[in-house]
């Protein structure tokens, strides 16, 4: 009897064991891949989280030789795009990123910001004539390139 007790024993304490080591390895798997932190690296190309920026230039002008790049802007529900020449970048929340290190995708695709947020900003783009000057604030997300759009006012003109 005093066998069968220590059998079960230590086969129930084994079968603890493995559920453990198993266990573990699994939740270390899926930290690796969903956990705190994936993608919170402003710099990162794969982040979901968005952070704000604030950018200012000219909508479809010639690139100005001290730009910090010329971008195209793509409004989905118009089924169109816009170049903009970005003369000042910068994500408040993070003054380490550099305007390059976000404008790192640009190039990669057809459009690099897909501006998304209330029609009367989006209209503000729309309905621009080439060379307006723009300051715009929104929420980038790098993984799918969506700038939320959360001000949009024409240089010169604000309120």
């Amino acid at each position: 009897m005093a066998n069968l007790v220590s059998t079960l024993l230590r086969n129930s304490l084994i079968l603890l064991l493995a559920m453990g080591i198993s266990l573990t390895s699994i939740s270390a798997v899926a930290a690796q891949t969903f956990g705190a932190g994936a993608g919170e690296n402003p710099d990162s190309e794969n982040r979901r989280e968005p952070f704000k920026i604030k950018m200012s230039g000219f909508l479809n002008s010639q690139p100005d030789e001290q730009s910090l790049g010329l971008v195209t802007f793509g409004i989905r529900s118009y089924g169109e795009t816009y170049k903009f020449d970005i003369s000042a970048l910068e994500a408040p929340e993070y003054p380490q990123l550099s305007p390059r290190a976000i404008l790192r995708q640009v190039g990669k695709t057809d459009v690099d910001f897909n501006l998304i947020g209330p029609k009367d900003l989006l209209s503000k783009i729309g309905q621009a004539e080439p060379g307006t000057p723009f300051a715009i604030v929104g929420y980038f997300t790098p993984r799918d390139r969506s700038l939320r759009l959360e001000s949009i006012s024409v240089i010169g003109m604000e309120k």
